[in-house]
């Protein structure tokens, strides 16, 4: 089934043991509820593509979302993780070993761009934003055909936007924002910046079936977040957020990526996420190939010398109905 893995997955195909696993006891449903759909219009089953990299199909081959899980392919791995064997599937990644992964709505992961007006180190090397071209034009019909799918879908649905790039900044986005026509049986996940958010929001349709709004601010001070999140500004920001707390009804989720260069705007975070009243995300760093040095930034690598400053730190906020921390 190698063939079935998109080019840009190839590299992290090699990554897993792609045998039989043995003496895995829970249960998954995920081949049968969930679609992730990346750049190329590849279509996955599974909330992270590269914990089951093989696409069942391209969208735009697609009449329907229904129809992703009838095709050959999703059959063979449906009939393989029912049975248990996760023979594909990156058992240690996913969650599967310590419990249950099961989703009781069908769940579409939209990853049709990585444009974003940030170009923040932990993520990318320079800004990418497509507005012009081949690629450009490619993904726009992707965008675009994904609308028709949603907007005829009438079974329970989660939509996750987007979890590659900034879906308010980036224009192949555009008509899934302006064109989208949720019904009672969508509910939507949106992650971003937020610094776009107060002017493309208002000329939507789907504010009302946001149910939780993630916001990647990494810093909780002016100096560190302009540090980071190179592109963005404080002031900006804040002005967000305000229209955040003022306009949503949903849950609000401030998201910190824990590093050597943000270590002391710790407690600068929590008491923003305490003054807006939204929930705090606190994770690890993590490797995307972009930093020459991750090592010297990986403060929750115990073999880095920030280690235990970092554990003192986080060990202090354990106990804040407020925060939770993620793989940490």
């Amino acid at each position: 089934m190698l063939e079935h893995v998109p080019t840009h997955l190839k590299h992290a195909y090699n990554l897993y043991d792609r045998t039989e696993k043995l003496g895995i006891e829970n249960t998954c449903n995920h081949a049968h509820k969930v679609l992730t759909v990346d750049v190329d219009g590849n279509c996955m089953l599974c909330g992270c593509d590269a914990w089951l990299p093989i696409s069942v199909a391209n969208i735009l081959e697609l009449d329907s979302i229904d129809a992703v899980w009838q095709t050959s392919t999703a059959k063979l791995l449906q009939q393989d993780i029912d049975a248990k064997k996760y023979t594909w599937c990156s058992v240690d990644s996913c969650g599967i070993k310590k419990m249950n992964q099961i989703k009781d709505r069908y769940f579409l992961s939209i990853n049709v761009d990585e444009g974003c007006n940030l170009a923040c180190p932990s993520c990318r090397i320079q800004k990418i934003n497509y507005t012009s071209g081949s690629q450009y034009e490619s993904r726009l019909r992707i965008a675009n055909h994904l609308v028709d799918l949603i907007n005829k879908f009438d079974k329970p649905c989660e939509i996750m936007m987007s979890g590659n790039g900034d879906p308010f900044a980036s224009l192949i986005y555009r008509p899934l924002l302006l064109n989208m026509e949720p019904k009672d049986n969508i509910q939507i996940r949106m992650l971003t910046n937020a610094l776009m958010l107060k002017k493309v929001m208002p000329k939507t349709k789907i504010k009302e079936s946001i149910r939780h709004l993630d916001i990647s601010i990494d810093a909780g001070d002016k100096e560190t977040y302009e540090r980071l999140r190179l592109g963005g500004k404080w002031e900006v920001l804040l002005d967000n957020l305000d229209y955040v707390k003022q306009e949503f009804d949903c849950e609000v989720t401030l998201k910190f990526v824990l590093q050597r260069d943000n270590i002391d705007s710790v407690e600068n975070f929590v008491e923003l996420v305490e003054r807006y009243g939204f929930r705090g995300n606190i994770m690890p760093l993590e490797d995307w190939g972009t930093m020459k040095n991750f090592s010297d930034h990986s403060v929750m690598n115990p073999a880095h010398p920030m280690n235990a400053k970092a554990n003192k730190l986080l060990d202090k906020f354990r106990d804040n109905g407020r925060l939770f921390f993620h793989s940490i």
